[in-house]
C-alpha cells in the first residue's frame, strides 16, 4: 500500500465494528429499560383506575338494590338490581351475585331477574371478574332496630333494605378502602 492512497486498514475497521457494537448494545439496553419503566407505570395508573371503575359501579348497583330482594353474608351478596352501563344487558333488572372466587378473583354472577311467573328453565348467569389479587371479602350490613342504635351485622336477609352496605376489600398489592353504599329504596 502506498502512502498516499485513502483507506482503512483491517484492524482499523475490527476496532470501528466492535465499538459500534458497543454502543448499539448499550442503546437496546436502554431502550429495554425504558419500556420496562413505562409498562411498569402504565399498570400502575391501570389498577386504581380499574379498582375505581369497579368501586363505583359497585356502589350504583347497591344503591339500586330492589326491596326484598337482599340476601347476604360475611362472604358474599346477592340482590336484585340495575347493571351500569356498559355492564352486560341493557335495561332491565338482574339478579346479582358477588363472592370471592377460587384464584383470588372478586366475581359478579348475573342474569336476568325473571318478570312474573318463569315460563322456561332461568339462563346460566354470566360472570364478570371485578378484581384480582384479592385476599379476603367481607360483606356488613347497618341494621336499624325501633329504639335502638343502628348496628353493623355480618348477615341480612328479610324484607327490608338495610341502612348501609359495606363492602370490605383484602388485596395482596395495595391498600384499598371500604366502599359503603345506601340502598336508594331502604323501606323503615
Amino acid at each position: 500500500m502506498k502512502r498516499g492512497e485513502a483507506g482503512f486498514t483491517l484492524l482499523e475497521m475490527l476496532v470501528a465494528l466492535v465499538v459500534f457494537g458497543l454502543v448499539m448494545a448499550g442503546i437496546a439496553q436502554a431502550f429495554r429499560y425504558g419500556f420496562t419503566a413505562l409498562a411498569t407505570g402504565q399498570r400502575a395508573i391501570q389498577v386504581p383506575e380499574t379498582l375505581a371503575a369497579m368501586d363505583m359501579a359497585l356502589r350504583r348497583m347497591i344503591e339500586q338494590a330492589q326491596p326484598d330482594s337482599m340476601k347476604g353474608g360475611p362472604f358474599s351478596l346477592a340482590f336484585t338490581t340495575r347493571l351500569p352501563q356498559g355492564a352486560g344487558p341493557v335495561g332491565g333488572l338482574q339478579d346479582v351475585a358477588l363472592q370471592l372466587a377460587p384464584g383470588g378473583l372478586l366475581v359478579l354472577r348475573y342474569a336476568p331477574h325473571p318478570a312474573g311467573l318463569p315460563l322456561s328453565p332461568a339462563p346460566e348467569p354470566e360472570t364478570d371478574i371485578l378484581a384480582t389479587n384479592v385476599k379476603g371479602v367481607r360483606f356488613s350490613y347497618l341494621h336499624a332496630s325501633p329504639g335502638s342504635a343502628p348496628v353493623w351485622e355480618d348477615g341480612w336477609s328479610g324484607t327490608n333494605l338495610p341502612l348501609l352496605v359495606r363492602l370490605h376489600l383484602t388485596l395482596a398489592n395495595r391498600f384499598w378502602p371500604d366502599l359503603v353504599a345506601a340502598p336508594a329504596a331502604h323501606k323503615n
